[in-house]
């Protein structure tokens, strides 16, 4: 079943998307073919496998199909497109892969088009926009500094042809690194900068997602009313360009919101429109964000068995696509669960997994989040010492990023302790 929807989505994305804009009618015929051809042959090879050993193999997940429909295209484009249609073909490419979490088709991608284009000054253009693609790709894996590298080399390009929506794009992107790192003071001026390049008639999706952006980082701020507003900007501009990424982000930030303000239903129902539109176009990467924020709130709501299964979920999808940002979180909802079943062991490893890994990544948020979970942990076992250090240290971390709720909160907690 899950094979069969697999495919049917991929063939409809490569069909409708890609061929009907770069091939004439008999191109396509012939891709088709070769299509038909893969599948009828699997079916047959699959058909002569014993039964057992079938099972084994169908017990497996299929991560291949869709590299492999890839590697197909590009074969078949290299021979049908002249270079300039043939690298546009592959720039979309690699957004699609992007989009749906498939990182390192992604990298293959830009980084042959890079090769194809071999410095030619006429070009320069797409090799900034492909440096910017393999800086956004290196920083979802938490890679900040070949991000920042690509993103540095994206902007040179850029200035050189005087290309301001492009130095627009790269100060965005540097932002979200920021904010991703806690430097929320540093995110803001990138931001800003960003939105001082834009024109609101000519840059609407852009501008949409730096006003996303924004809201997030007053999210973290407590600053919930200013960020309401930004995502009700960035709402509008989604819908008038029909952008379907952008507003399973957004609804997904939606409900991180209401989560926040402790209003559950309400970010149940954001989850929910987000995982609607992720399921149907493909996208991972939202997807797993949006299974984990309710695995959250089904462990604060104390419905554990759902909460393990959304996060068990979630952990399946961040691996596939190689998110530590959020494994490391993951490991914090894992701890969350186990302390509510008072498996007090098992949750306090599991906090621990997620203060090493967040360490490593450089995520501050995220870090003081799982010390403020393992400083409450403490406190349930009555190892008071203990509780007090994770506080402390919890509460330095919030100092430093300036979410100001956060500081609140854990500062009662201390004062709470006898």
């Amino acid at each position: 079943m899950v094979k069969k929807s697999i495919l049917a989505d991929i063939t409809q994305d490569i069909v409708k998307n890609i061929l009907s804009n770069y091939f004439d009618i008999y191109q396509i015929k012939e891709f088709k073919g070769i299509v038909s051809r893969l599948i009828n042959s699997k079916k047959k090879h699959k058909n002569k496998i014993q039964a057992s050993q079938r099972q084994q193999l169908d017990s497996n997940p299929q991560e291949y199909t869709y590299p492999l429909y890839i590697d197909l295209l590009i074969t078949f484009a290299a021979d049908k497109l002249n270079k300039a249609k043939f690298i546009e073909l592959m720039l979309y490419i690699g957004e699609i892969c992007i989009a749906r979490g498939e990182l390192e088709i992604a990298s293959q991608t830009y980084t042959q088009i890079l090769s194809k284009i071999n410095n030619e000054d006429r070009l320069e253009n797409i090799a900034a926009h492909s440096l910017l693609a393999l800086g956004e790709v290196n920083s979802r894996q938490a890679k900040w500094k070949k991000s920042i590298d690509f993103i540095n080399q994206a902007k040179k390009y850029f200035s050189k042809q005087n290309d301001i929506k492009g130095i627009a794009k790269c100060n965005n992107l540097l932002g979200t690194i920021y904010a991703d790192r806690g430097s929320i003071k540093k995110a803001t001026e990138c931001f800003e900068k960003s939105l001082s390049f834009l024109n609101p008639l000519t840059d609407i999706a852009l501008i949409g997602r730096i006003e996303t952006n924004i809201g997030i980082l007053n999210s973290i701020k407590g600053d919930y009313d200013d960020s309401l507003l930004y995502y009700q900007r960035a709402l509008i501009k989604y819908e008038q360009i029909k952008d379907a990424l952008q507003m399973s982000k957004l609804r997904h930030n939606l409900g991180m919101l209401h989560t926040q303000k402790g209003e559950y239903e309400s970010a149940l129902r954001e989850f929910d429109r987000s995982i609607v539109i992720s399921i149907k176009a493909g996208f991972l990467p939202n997807l797993a964000l949006s299974y984990l924020s309710k695995s959250y709130i089904y462990a604060k709501s104390n419905d554990l068995p759902l909460a393990s299964a959304f996060v068990d979920k979630s952990f399946e999808l961040s691996r596939k696509i190689n998110d530590r940002l959020s494994i490391a979180d993951i490991y914090k909802i894992k701890g969350i669960i186990e302390r509510k079943l008072r498996h007090y062991d098992l949750s306090e490893n599991y906090f621990l997994t997620s203060l090493r890994l967040n360490a490593e990544l450089e995520n501050i948020l995220n870090h003081a989040e799982t010390l403020s979970e393992l400083g409450e942990l403490f406190i349930e076992i009555n190892k008071k010492e203990e509780a007090k250090k994770c506080l402390k240290a919890a509460l330095k971390d919030y100092k430093k990023i300036g979410a100001d709720l956060h500081i609140k909160r854990v500062a009662a907690q201390l004062k709470n302790i006898t």
